[in-house]
């Protein structure tokens, strides 16, 4: 399975089931040659212990660091197959914001 690493602001949280927590992260994309741009990327939560964290810890606005798995889905609807990945979290942590780092 392939991993992930991201920084980025918490755009929202949702408790979307009883077994999970998605979290909406915007992050800046650098890619060499080419200007900035601010992307979404939707990531889960499915640990127990680790979604109570969010719940408890976590606000919209928090910037974070995020690591965890990418998971490859397949999905078979009659003849057609339909391929997707979910961003699974394994662990985050709470990073200063930059206007910390000016004071």
């Amino acid at each position: 399975m392939l991993s992930f690493s991201l920084t980025g602001s918490i755009g929202c949280i949702l408790a979307t089931a009883s077994h999970e927590v998605t979290l909406a992260i915007s992050a800046v994309l650098d890619r060499e040659g080419e200007p900035l741009r601010v992307v979404w990327v939707v990531c889960v939560a499915r640990e127990s212990a680790l979604r109570a964290k969010i719940l408890v810890h976590f606000r919209e606005g928090d910037l974070v660091r995020i690591e965890g798995k990418i998971k490859q889905r397949r999905r078979q609807v009659g003849a057609l197959a339909f391929h997707s990945v979910g961003f699974v979290i394994h662990s985050i942590e709470l990073r200063p914001s930059p206007s910390d780092d000016a004071s």
